[in-house]
């Protein structure tokens, strides 16, 4: 009869139970259930942005495979740091997750347009939390991994690309209440360098010959001043995107100077740790300015560590004796 509703026998009802549970992944479900109730709140100090990152970000995820594998792997790091006594299987899971978000990315980084940009823009964040949730390890130096620029780094920088190519469409589509927290940051600016900053470009003029390197070695740090300013002249609470925002605009050649462990590039990279410090309200975060401080400090001469001691008295960092 049309329309009727036909009740199903017992046996039915169990075989549809059988598969409904058979095709859930409750791991998985639970690194969800633990984004969107918890870790999704830990990105951000801004009410607004809490909310995008709990609402916003799962609904884009359900669009794009990589955002969402992405989501599950930074949950289920964690889980780690909250549960320590299941730490080892949560970083595995962790680990898959991350591994398969870095190759489902990687082809649709060659083709952004407006339909990928919100997914790969929000990964490309979610990449970076990831590396610096994931446990420190001695040698580990962040930007680096086996002496190569890290692939997590090269992903982020991608953002720019992605801001060049839909700038408009981002600004005005799911990610626009982001975009909106950082224009009210950006009207904070600085007519001069922080004065430490100054005293840098000054010791840079006066070591390196090479004009090239001179104009872009100041240029990093002209970039760096932007959330000096806002931190230590304005006296804002910075946000991972005020931080990160360095690694994406200084010059390939400068990362190249890092991986080949020049010292200036590394005296730089050691101001960039006061402002990783001013990030450990945030799990994530925790340690790592004086992780990599330590390993910057490790690989300089006797001369060229005194020109890392205001980083050092800044971030509490103490060498070993």
């Amino acid at each position: 009869m049309p329309g009727a509703i036909h009740s199903s026998s017992p046996g039915d009802c169990s075989q549809l139970q059988a598969t409904a549970s058979s095709e859930l992944h409750i791991p998985d479900l639970e690194l969800l259930h633990h984004y969107t109730t918890s870790t999704a709140y830990t990105f951000s100090l801004h009410p607004l942005l809490q909310t995008f990152w709990r609402v916003e970000v799962p609904r884009i995820g359900f669009t794009a495979p990589y955002t969402l594998r992405a989501i599950l792997a930074i949950s289920a790091l964690h889980l780690a740091v909250l549960r320590p006594e299941q730490m080892q299987f949560y970083i595995t899971q962790a680990n898959t997750h991350h591994e398969a978000a870095l190759k489902l990315a990687t082809p649709e980084m060659a083709n952004i347009g407006p339909d990928n940009s919100a997914p790969l823009f929000l990964l490309s964040a979610l990449l970076s939390f990831i590396s610096c949730a994931k446990p420190l390890k001695l040698g580990n130096f962040f930007l680096l991994e086996n002496n190569n620029i890290a692939d997590w780094l090269l992903l982020i920088r991608g953002t720019g690309t992605i801001l060049d190519i839909a700038d408009q469409s981002l600004k005005t589509g799911p990610l626009a209440s982001m975009f909106s927290v950082r224009a009210q940051h950006r009207k904070f600016t600085t007519t001069k360098r922080h004065h430490v900053l100054e005293e840098l470009c000054q010791l840079i003029l006066a070591e390196v010959q090479d004009q090239h390197m001179v104009h872009m070695y100041i240029g990093t740090l002209d970039e760096m001043n932007r959330s000096y300013a806002m931190c230590l002249e304005h006296g804002l609470r910075l946000e991972t995107a005020d931080v990160f925002v360095w690694l994406i605009r200084v010059p390939y050649e400068f990362l190249v100077l890092l991986k080949n462990y020049e010292p200036l590039a590394l005296i730089i990279l050691g101001y960039f740790c006061v402002l990783l410090h001013q990030l450990e309200w945030m799990w994530c975060m925790k340690g790592w300015s004086s992780h990599l401080l330590s390993q910057i400090y490790d690989q300089l001469s006797t001369t060229h560590r005194v020109w890392i001691r205001w980083p050092m008295e800044q971030i509490g960092f103490l060498p070993p004796m």
